[in-house]
């Protein structure tokens, strides 16, 4: 639900303070069509499915050498991995622990899936010391390696040992070890996503993203983070709702909230809207997310 009587829900409260720190010129009045989109869009889907997805973007993979296949939560991602195996496309994926744990369910029937086409070999963990290591092992085999550029995986940095790269129409501080990696491992970086038309889903690569001849470390981790969410930005600028990441960007430290004089909560401002928060009514501002009980 977005509301009960007058109060909205604390979720959407804050997906929609995010759409409009990064969307500002949409109307608030169409938050709630979009919401009601995303909820719609994100509900659980089967591990196994009748989807048609073509390939053909992507048959130089398997025998391309070995990259940074970098995924983005657009609603399809659970399937990619297993699109990627049916095409015998050799991979390990590196992922967060905890993510890991959480769906372990999920974790399990991939594994068994991509075991049946032997093309996932193993998962990486992204707090093992040694995970450099193993990352190089994955390479030298000739495998690539899969990892998600945004949600909530990776290490927990503070905003000063991330990178700020432009997003959409604000900026938004990321995690840089895939770039890190990249820089390191010298892989390339392979962004994928999905387009869908006329019930036909389509999976392609975005342009190959590598360090430049006498590129530093620094520029070259600013510029493929950038480009890896210039990426992103072109996929959702049209069609935001296929982004799961703004319903938790708060709890992934990627952004810095402007300070402000205590604003207007009026419910004439339509950035104003009544939430319940700790079982008490109270007055949202979804332009400076700060709240006012009642």
């Amino acid at each position: 639900m977005i509301y009960s009587e007058d109060n909205h829900s604390w979720s959407y409260a804050l997906f929609s303070a995010h759409l409009h720190r990064y969307m500002p010129r949409l109307k608030w009045e169409q938050h709630q069509f979009i919401y009601q989109q995303w909820c719609n869009y994100h509900l659980p889907k089967p591990l196994h499915s009748n989807l048609i997805w073509n390939t053909d973007a992507i048959e130089s993979l398997p025998k391309a050498e070995p990259s940074i296949l970098v995924l983005y939560h657009l609603g399809m991602h659970a399937y990619i991995p297993q699109i990627l195996a049916e095409n015998n496309i050799q991979f390990d994926i590196l992922m967060d622990r905890k993510v890991f744990a959480k769906h372990q369910e999920e974790m399990s029937a991939l594994r068994d899936l991509c075991h049946e086409k032997g093309t996932l070999h193993s998962f990486l963990m992204s707090d093992d010391p040694s995970v450099l290591l193993k990352a190089r092992t994955t390479m030298r085999a000739g495998r690539h390696l899969l990892i998600f550029a945004d949600g909530n995986s990776g290490t927990k940095d503070t905003l000063e040992r991330k990178l700020k790269v432009s997003f959409l129409e604000s900026s938004i501080y990321v995690r840089k070890g895939i770039a890190v990696l990249s820089f390191l491992l010298q892989m390339p970086i392979v962004p994928l996503a999905h387009s869908v038309k006329d019930g036909r889903y389509y999976l392609f690569m975005g342009e190959e993203i590598f360090r430049l001849s006498h590129e530093s470390r620094e520029d070259y981790l600013l510029r493929s983070m950038q480009l890896l969410f210039q990426f992103l930005a072109n996929q959702i600028k049209d069609e935001p709702w296929r982004w799961e990441c703004w319903a938790y960007l708060h709890v992934l430290n990627c952004y810095k909230i402007k300070s402000y004089i205590t604003p207007n909560f009026s419910l004439k401002l339509a950035e104003n809207i009544h939430i319940q928060l700790e079982e008490r009514k109270g007055i949202f501002n979804r332009k400076y997310f700060c709240y006012q009980f009642e």
